[in-house]
């Protein structure tokens, strides 16, 4: 048991250092070969795909892994209908893409290949959930790592061929429809039943709507300011801007997975004292994480020789802009700390909706301050950050009271 937890947990830790290192990778060679405008768009209209696609696919793979983990009896009608569920949601999406992509004034191709590839990578997990529901996260994660440096490496290639940026796309997409067949196939035959049952569909998508507020609340926070930046700025600086951006979620991803390991922890808190002094002990990563901006701030000059070096001259102000966006990271942390204590008592249905009520609030706050500044993103990125931190605070005071 202890071999298989410690088997899992290298395996695990790989994969998403994997996923991390390919993607920062990409977006390097993307954001220099294909230049500042071209990253920007890609940027946002992958984050919006993101949103939307998150709301389409309802965390299918996440209800499969724990229908199978019960050994409900209809467990080999899951992945039928699991698929089917996606496919038709994707199709509804799409019509929803159209009008919503000419509103935000993002690239249509663009946008429908990140859905797409977003949808087929829902069903490799939902795929993947026959071995994660047994505990096996070997095989899962085994996969998942060749996909990323096939991925990976066969993009490099083609930008070193001077292929289109579509083009790449494309490749990403065909990637993941291709290990979605070898995820399928990968389930022993006798626990896969490729029979359409309306019942099983009916609870799947009981179980995804539930579930789907919280994965969606999580995309917000992650993607919404990048989607926002693209409803105000092009060119290049909105490539600038959403590679500070996304150096601000990558240190904060970072940051939040600390936090997370206390939540086994915090679901066995039985009284108050314990919750406050668990609470006490992640102020203090709350108050550690100013460090990040200050230490940025020192480090300014050589992390913008960096920058320019790794993507080019046009994102000279990538370290201008993180300097200051990077003052956000605490209030992202405080938000963290609010949700991960929400979910761990049982609050999680009052924390999502306020997640929800911060993020339509953001949108509010970029068409004020946009409306009385000329180039306002770093205040946008932090003000819409403060206030839904303030309103998870008191989401989270108001459920613990």
């Amino acid at each position: 048991m202890i071999n298989n937890w410690k088997k899992n947990t290298i395996y695990i830790s790989i994969m998403q250092l994997s996923l991390l290192l390919v993607n920062l990778f990409l977006i390097t060679i993307i954001s220099r070969e294909y230049g500042a405008e071209t990253y920007g768009e890609y940027a946002s209209s992958k984050s919006l795909s993101v949103l939307i696609g998150t709301a389409a696919v309802m965390s299918l793979a996440l209800v499969v892994t724990k229908v199978l983990a019960q050994k409900n009896e209809n467990s080999k009608l899951m992945f039928q209908n699991a698929y089917s569920l996606i496919i038709r949601n994707l199709m509804i999406a799409l019509i929803i893409l159209i009008p919503l992509t000419l509103l935000l004034n993002r690239d249509l191709p663009m946008t429908i290949l990140f859905l797409v590839g977003f949808v087929f990578n829902e069903m490799i997990h939902v795929a993947l959930a026959y071995y994660q529901a047994k505990g096996d996260f070997v095989t899962s994660s085994k996969q998942i790592i060749l996909r990323t440096i096939v991925y990976g490496v066969g993009a490099w290639v083609l930008v070193l061929q001077g292929f289109t940026i579509t083009s790449l796309i494309i490749f990403q997409v065909m990637t993941l429809v291709a290990f979605f067949v070898v995820a399928h196939l990968s389930v022993p035959k006798n626990d896969i039943e490729l029979t359409s049952n309306t019942t099983v569909k009916n609870k799947l998508q009981e179980s995804g709507k539930k579930m789907v507020l919280t994965t969606f609340s999580s995309a917000l926070i992650s993607e919404l300011d990048i989607v926002l930046l693209g409803l105000f700025y092009s060119g290049s600086t909105l490539g600038v801007l959403a590679w500070a951006r996304r150096i601000l979620e990558i240190i904060f991803q970072l940051v939040a997975a600390s936090l997370d390991i206390l939540f086994p922890e915090l679901a066995k808190a039985k009284n108050r004292d314990s919750i406050s002094e668990l609470r006490i002990k992640l102020r203090k990563v709350f108050l550690l994480s100013f460090i990040v901006p200050i230490l940025f701030i020192f480090f300014k000059g050589l992390a913008s020789e960096i920058f320019t070096s790794l993507l080019g001259e046009e994102f000279s102000e990538v370290s201008t802009y993180t300097s200051w966006i990077l003052f956000a990271l605490p209030v992202m942390v405080w938000s963290r700390i609010n949700i991960i204590f929400s979910r761990a008592l049982n609050f999680e249905i009052n924390i999502t909706k306020s997640i929800l009520f911060g993020s339509v609030a953001s949108i509010g706050i970029y068409y004020f301050v946009h409306s009385f500044n000329n180039n306002p993103a770093v205040l946008s990125i932090i003000l819409s950050q403060i206030v839904i931190g303030a309103i998870t605070t008191y989401s989270f005071k108001k459920s613990y009271e």
